[in-house]
């Protein structure tokens, strides 16, 4: 039987590590993300953040800007339990609120934030993403600004392939993971939940890649598979539009004065392994921070890793 993933697989706990992880590409994306947000959205009194996952860009914000408010959405709750528990630590209870929710329906009054973030790959979940737009149109007041990073898959992969993985869980389970990636740039991934007293998962558990990393990239016979699966995980469809895309996509519903610009340079090295260029950079993050954010001018973005996105409600 197929149990199709209501959410996006990421559990809270699990998220706030990978992104504290310098050996983690989230850590340097966002490192980099915030400092954009930073530039454009000063001066703004309240603020939205979709998709805040635990809230590093939102706690960032409340740290570095005046605002008023900051509230981050997310439908995953256990990253807004995290988000929460992180608040009371960090002292930012009185300007920051967390609140479980759908990005494509915002239980917020019409044109009432001045500014709307969102991060990582958020936005590639809310399909249709025209009427995702439509509701971030619907809470922004005249004059706001949205401003958006997620990454540019088409840099990455190769559409039209499948890859496959073995991954472990955050409770325990190994499960053979099979990603789609079609030409028009959607992606699912189907997860087959492994017997953990089965052969494949024994195996692959002692695999030294595999226990470092609780990741391994290789494929194996699906009938093999089959034989040890308990359950198959049916996965949300994600669309990763290209820069043209997202350009006409914000021009459509309305928006003004867009910037869609490339990132992730730095990022690009190290997942290709640069030791000498990582090793400096997990020495002296923030330096290398604020290099990247002046790189993205001079970055085309149909070939970065990343791409970052502004417009204006008129």
């Amino acid at each position: 039987m197929i149990k199709v993933d209501k959410y996006p697989p990421y559990y809270g706990p699990e998220w706030e590590k990978k992104i504290r992880d310098p050996s983690n590409p989230n850590f340097w994306k966002y490192g980099v993300a915030n400092l954009v947000f930073l530039d454009f959205i000063k001066g703004r009194k309240l603020i939205l953040d979709v998709g805040c996952g635990t809230g590093g860009s939102t706690f960032f914000l409340a740290e570095h800007i005046e605002a008023a408010f900051i509230i981050g959405v997310d439908v995953v709750k256990s990253m807004i339990q995290v988000a929460k528990q992180n608040a009371h630590k960090k002292g930012f209870s009185h300007k920051t609120e967390f609140i479980v929710c759908e990005g494509r329906l915002l239980p917020f009054k019409d044109s009432n934030f001045e500014a709307l973030i969102s991060r990582g790959d958020a936005f590639v979940f809310l399909i249709p993403q025209d009427k995702a737009l439509q509701e971030f149109n619907r809470i922004l007041s005249p004059g706001a600004i949205l401003v958006m990073e997620m990454d540019n898959h088409g840099a990455l992969t190769k559409w039209g392939t499948e890859t496959y993985s073995f991954q472990k869980m955050h409770d325990g389970k190994i499960v053979y993971i099979v990603e789609t990636y079609d030409f028009d740039r959607n992606h699912r991934a189907t997860s087959y939940v492994l017997k953990p007293e089965g052969k494949i998962a024994k195996e692959i558990s002692r695999e030294q890649g595999f226990v470092k990393n609780g990741h391994l990239k290789v494929s194996c016979s699906f009938q093999e598979i089959q034989k040890e699966t308990t359950e198959i995980r049916q996965g949300l469809l994600t669309h990763w539009p290209t820069p043209k895309e997202i350009r006409k996509l914000l021009e459509t519903n309305g928006y003004v004065n867009i910037e869609v610009k490339g990132n992730g340079l730095f990022m690009k090295l190290l997942l290709e392994g640069e030791k000498t260029i990582v090793k400096t950079m997990k020495n002296h993050p923030q330096i290398f921070f604020e290099v990247e954010r002046r790189l993205i001018p001079q970055i085309n973005p149909d070939r970065a890793s990343t791409i970052i996105v502004k417009a204006l409600k008129p």
